[in-house]
């Protein structure tokens, strides 16, 4: 009783509901609460090693070192770089704008 009284506070039953779930309800609840723990655990191991490989790539191989947007574009967005010929025409626009009102 002690180990599915301890499964149970684990799962996040609270102690007042613990005595209106069946045993198998514990268990169930219990296994569910363990896969959502093992998924945390596994996305964790995933962080490490990635972050293990990136390092490597940044000590070894500096160029190749990704930007964040390429290591992680489902949260970063890609800023898109203009051109450097599009700016010197804006300018120049702007310049001439500004010329011809002085």
């Amino acid at each position: 009783m002690d180990n599915l009284w301890q499964n149970a506070m684990w799962a996040g039953i609270p102690a007042e509901a613990f005595w209106k779930f069946t045993p198998d309800e514990i268990l169930s609840v219990t296994k569910v609460k363990h896969e959502k723990h093992m998924d945390f655990i596994k996305t964790l191991a995933w962080l490490f090693y990635n972050n293990a490989a990136l390092i490597s790539v940044g000590i070894n191989d500096p160029k190749k070192f990704p930007k964040i947007e390429d290591a992680f574009p489902s949260l970063f967005e890609k800023k898109e770089q203009q051109d450097w010929w599009v700016m010197k025409e804006r300018m120049e626009q702007y310049a001439r704008a500004r010329k011809a009102t002085d």
